[in-house]
């Protein structure tokens, strides 16, 4: 999965955050709007504001007549301006003020004078009768202020429940997928290994949850290897115990009648003799058999002895005994080998088996109608070595299982070679390379 990093948690939250703080500014200012809307539509108009003026007039006149304040009584008319917060009142006797009191907006700093600012408001003036006199009583409210701070309030609260909300519901779905990435892994835990991982997004999270399906599906996969080589080995065991009773319990029996004499003539114990040769080498057939098959499937690096030594020399010793064993069979086997001395390092045990595997396959596959080519030469690098010859065609011929070119292929490589095999219809060919040592290169 390609990760980018503006797909990162990190910036995804600065994304969110800024997001939601549009949002909520775009809620404030609708809500303010639609307050603002109401107030002008239900407070503000003209009969709501008339009907409030009236009453107002209503409460000063029969305070007055109640109390029978005049004019003068100044700290009694505070008192009732002070339980009306949001009103003005002015008293005056034609266009001398005597006395105004009430609640004062910086709004009204805008105007030059007081009397200014009463003809600009809208206002109800009454005439009310006091015990010193008639006077002229003006009274302008102003308890649309009281619902303007509401609204700016509902405004604000409606901006954070917004931005908190958005940034809740987003880290909710943050710990959501945690959540679930944790519930799915603890299933894993507990052997469900068929339990997908559910992974969505670029993120981080979604990273993580495919890393660990990866990891479930590679534990899937190395089980199911395991399981696979568990009933191998197990059936290779069951057919070996068997394969290696078979000719053991024979080569017992003939060891028996020779320990005791039980044989009649010469004839007979050469007889047995040759019998127990014959079960002897099957059983070192099956031994190689079993060997070459933990050697490729079991451990993955194979313990090697490794020295260096002179690959002419050897390599002259382990052919001439194979190309002499050949031609006794009947191969028609031709050699090319080193003409100078070439240093390499290695195992000369494996090495040895090495050469035994390549030529156990001629004697088995190959076929006596054409040349065995055995060549080696040094390039100054590589010591190259190839075996070829042409394919037998009868129909005797037994299905090879590959194991023991396998065993070359890992001897090959576990002494830092490579091991490559071409075929067709009729010709094979197994070559092995081998990289010359420091020591070789000197020389």
């Amino acid at each position: 999965m390609k990760f980018s990093i503006r797909s990162s948690l990190r910036y995804k939250q600065v994304y969110i955050l800024a997001l939601g703080l549009l949002i909520s500014f775009l809620m404030y200012l609708a809500t303010q709007s639609l307050g603002d809307y109401l107030i002008s539509k239900n407070h503000l108009n003209a009969d709501a504001s008339t009907k409030r003026l009236e009453n107002y007039q209503n409460s000063m006149e029969a305070y007055i007549r109640k109390n029978k304040l005049s004019v003068k009584d100044v700290r009694a008319l505070s008192k009732w301006v002070k339980s009306h917060k949001y009103t003005y009142l002015t008293i005056y006797s034609g266009d001398e003020i005597l006395y105004e009191s009430g609640f004062w907006n910086d709004a009204y700093y805008n105007y030059e004078s007081t009397g200014t600012f009463l003809e600009e408001s809208q206002q109800l003036t009454r005439n009310i009768a006091f015990t010193d006199g008639v006077y002229s009583v003006s009274i302008i409210d102003s308890s649309e202020i009281k619902w303007y701070s509401i609204v700016f309030y509902i405004s604000l609260g409606v901006f954070f429940l917004f931005l908190f909300g958005i940034v809740i519901f987003y880290n909710h779905k943050i710990i959501a997928r945690i959540m679930l990435l944790s519930k799915e892994v603890s299933l894993i835990e507990q052997g469900n290994l068929e339990q997908p991982i559910y992974h969505k997004g670029n993120d981080e999270i979604a990273l993580l949850a495919i890393n660990a399906d990866n990891m479930r599906n590679s534990i899937i996969t190395r089980y199911k290897s395991e399981k696979e080589a568990w009933e191998a080995n197990s059936e290779l065991i069951t057919s070996m115990s068997h394969d290696i009773r078979t000719p053991l319990t024979a080569l017992i029996g003939y060891l028996e009648i020779l320990e005791t004499e039980g044989y009649h003539s010469e004839e007979q114990l050469s007889k047995y003799i040759k019998s127990c040769k014959e079960k002897s080498l099957q059983l070192k057939e099956l031994s190689d058999k079993l060997f070459q098959y933990f050697l490729v499937f079991g451990k993955e690096t194979i313990l090697m002895k490794k020295e260096t030594f002179d690959a002419r020399i050897l390599l002259e010793q382990l052919i001439s005994e194979h190309v002499f064993d050949l031609s006794n069979q009947g191969f028609d086997v031709r050699t090319g080998l080193l003409e100078q001395s070439c240093m390499m390092t290695g195992d000369i045990q494996y090495f040895k088996r090495l050469f035994d595997n390549l030529f156990s396959n001629v004697r088995k596959y190959a076929s006596t109608s054409g040349p065995v080519l055995v060549n080696a030469e040094c390039n100054g690098q590589h010591i190259i070595i190839s075996i070829s010859n042409d394919i037998r065609q009868d129909d005797s011929l037994a299905e090879s299982t590959g194991i023991g070119l396998k065993t070359c292929r890992k001897i090959t490589e576990q002494m830092k070679g490579t091991f490559k095999i071409r075929k067709n219809r009729t010709r094979f060919e197994a070559r092995a390379s081998f990289p010359v040592s420091a020591q070789g290169k000197e020389a």
